[in-house]
């Protein structure tokens, strides 16, 4: 016996409602045409090529302050930077406290 387990695959039109992009995808649904509502080229969360991110997470958010930081870091002189200097009496006996 042969049995057929693996599903037929064919060419899938997927249709943009918004910008009217198309993407032909082979998939296993039965439909020829499928119509979105949104896809990556008109969603605002992307610029408009696929997989580019307009909007940052929180890691790339924080490494870039970071390389902020460290670029500011680098340009100060050290008669810029401000270095704190303590005063502190060391004491040797107990007889100095008095």
């Amino acid at each position: 016996m042969n049995k057929k387990i693996q599903p037929s695959l064919h060419v899938v039109t997927f249709k943009c409602a918004s910008c009217g992009a198309t993407y032909q995808i082979e998939s296993t649904l039965k439909q020829d045409v499928v119509n979105l509502d949104v896809c990556a080229n008109c969603h605002p969360f992307y610029k408009g090529g696929l997989g580019e991110q307009k909007v940052k997470g929180r890691a790339e958010k924080l490494s870039s302050k970071f390389a902020q930081g460290k670029e500011t870091i680098a340009t100060k002189t050290k008669k810029e930077t401000k270095t704190r200097k303590t005063n502190k009496k060391v004491v040797k006996s107990l007889d100095e406290l008095k």
